[in-house]
């Protein structure tokens, strides 16, 4: 669901030349259907922080989110 609606945005922004940057969010994702500017698991791995913190899936990626999110100032100055 979540990987198809980025998917057809991705489509729609490019065809109707808006600037935009697509940034992934899911640390879990094993395979993009769309382009990303920004990945998420560029920053995070996933499965190392559910193994640090001996967490499960859904946990691992709680603290994932919250551990790219400690960084996303950096993200805010590549966007600029």
């Amino acid at each position: 669901g979540k990987s198809t609606l980025m998917q057809r945005i991705g489509v729609y922004i490019h065809e109707k030349q808006i600037p935009s940057y697509v940034i992934n969010l899911d640390p879990a994702v094993s395979k993009l259907s769309y382009g990303c500017n920004i990945d998420i698991r560029d920053t995070v791995n996933y499965k190392e922080v559910m193994k640090q913190y001996k967490l499960g899936p859904n946990g691992g990626i709680m603290t994932s989110l919250n551990l790219f999110a400690t960084k996303f100032d950096q993200v805010i100055d590549l966007m600029e």
